[in-house]
């Protein structure tokens, strides 16, 4: 089992150190880890609690992010999260997929898919899978739609990578800091360390921001700099006992899984005037987590339940008389190009960013994480299509 993170006391505000990170979600906590491991006296301080955002309320799956500029972020992550089950400290990740299904109503649309895939991303084994063997696959699912099954999909129970992480970071050497927000501290265009909520100040020679959607105030309190938005989505946690897919099921849009801006192009999948969603379902640890929607303002997740049921439905009948356990609700990080923003901050020295994973922040969590620790400590710029500075 994994241990729980306590926080330690605030740091007196005459203790430095190297880097403060701010944001305790995947990409914050596994920073902090491979800062720590690389020596370094790391302070990470998360507002709320350990993955209290999109990186405890996600789907539940490690996959690929279908964009050439993710994939390699994806097999890092991937590599780095067998790595960390290697440790034998309670995470668990399958060491072959479990595969991901994408069901399609439109029979040649799904085979037109399979192609794609043969040509983007030919590691994904594109099969393109008929009506009847849809159900032969998973016996669960209402008989109908087509589907498209590719090799990826780790199920993980959605918090258990971050606190993973939170606890490697902590065994490391870094400091936690929960229950408390902070912001940069900046001195003549420098980043000189953080100031927590009570006024408590930090010295650190370089801070990297690493809090989701609401990075950008902490990046640019003037409002400029505004890349990433929360898009909110709401997930139910089910039992489902033998009628739980062993596989990731996804419903699938044409065209729009293969665009960079994936998480809103998703918005094609909502209903008149219901709030844009799209079934997808992934089982860990015996709880099946079944989302999600996709919205720019903060919904009511008990008024949202009903959507994501009757959708479900459509491709799940058992879902209507399954266990509800839980309900959850996050604000993803969408970035305007569907591409997180990693690297040091243009015109402010110390001070770094990674954050704007939209839907895919725990499949290339830790690949960026180490893309942002190289671009910190050694110089090495983050690919030109995701570096912060880029235009926006």
């Amino acid at each position: 089992m994994l241990a729980r993170v306590t926080a330690p006391a605030a740091p007196a505000p005459h203790r430095a150190v190297d880097v403060a990170v701010i944001g305790g979600g995947i990409i914050g906590c596994s920073a902090a880890a491979m800062l720590a491991n690389r020596g370094l006296r790391v302070l990470l301080i998360e507002r709320a609690t350990i993955a209290a955002g999109a990186s405890g309320r996600n789907l539940g799956a490690v996959q690929h992010p279908f964009d050439a500029a993710l994939a390699p972020l994806y097999v890092d992550s991937l590599a780095r999260y067998r790595a960390l089950a290697d440790r034998g400290d309670g995470f668990v990740i399958g060491h072959a997929p479990a595969g991901l299904l994408l069901l399609n109503r439109d029979a040649d649309a799904a085979a037109r898919q399979v192609e794609r895939f043969r040509v983007t991303d030919p590691d994904l084994d594109a099969t393109f899978v008929d009506p009847d063997e849809v159900v032969r696959l998973e016996p669960s699912l209402r008989h109908g739609p087509a589907g498209v099954l590719l090799a990826t999909g780790y199920p993980v129970p959605p918090a258990a990578a971050t606190e993973a992480w939170a606890d490697l970071a902590a065994q490391s050497g870094a400091s936690l800091l929960v229950g408390t927000g902070a912001r940069p501290a900046i001195e003549s265009g420098r980043a000189v360390g953080v100031l927590l909520d009570d006024g408590t100040a930090v010295a650190a020679d370089a801070v990297l921001v690493a809090a989701g959607p609401w990075t950008p105030p902490l990046v640019d309190p003037s409002g400029a700099w505004r890349p990433i938005r929360p898009t909110y989505g709401v997930t139910l946690q089910l039992r489902l006992g033998d009628a739980a897919p062993t596989r990731v099921v996804e419903e699938d849009e044409v065209d729009v899984i293969n665009r960079p801006d994936a998480a809103t192009a998703r918005a094609a999948g909502h209903i008149g005037d219901e709030p844009p969603s799209l079934f997808s379902i992934a089982t860990a640890g015996g709880t099946s987590t079944l989302g999600s929607t996709f919205l720019a303002t903060e919904p009511d997740a008990a008024a949202v339940e009903p959507l994501l049921l009757r959708r479900a439905a459509a491709f799940l009948p058992a879902v209507a008389e399954a266990e509800i356990v839980g309900r959850r609700l996050c604000a993803r990080p969408q970035s305007v190009d569907g591409r997180p923003f990693i690297g040091p901050v243009a015109g402010m020295d110390g001070l770094h960013v990674c954050a704007g994973h939209g839907p895919w922040g725990i499949s290339t969590g830790p690949g960026s994480a180490a893309v942002a620790v190289r671009a910190l400590l050694d110089g090495v710029p983050p690919p030109p299509e995701l570096a912060a500075s880029r235009p926006i």
